[in-house]
């Protein structure tokens, strides 16, 4: 495999990349969260939907939290 980058394990390792990866993760897994929810309410099993409902809501609560980690001033250089 080449890479344009050459220190991309370097960049890999960046507390960046793992709270990137942290909320890359617990997106899907809010989605997988709310879909299961949705089967559950399609069958009928309400209560199992709404407690799948009830762990997709902490989940992202969490992504909140991994998303405030962001500083102000990292906000800022990235959009200039």
């Amino acid at each position: 495999m080449t890479t344009n980058c050459p220190d991309l394990t370097a960049k890999l390792d960046t507390p960046e990349s793992n709270r990137l990866m942290r909320f890359t993760c617990g997106v899907q897994t809010a989605q997988h969260q709310a879909n299961r929810a949705l089967d559950l309410a399609q069958e009928g099993q309400w209560l199992l939907a709404l407690e799948f409902l009830n762990v997709c809501s902490r989940t992202v609560d969490s992504l909140k939290r991994v998303a405030r980690e962001v500083t102000p001033t990292a906000n800022e250089e990235k959009q200039s």
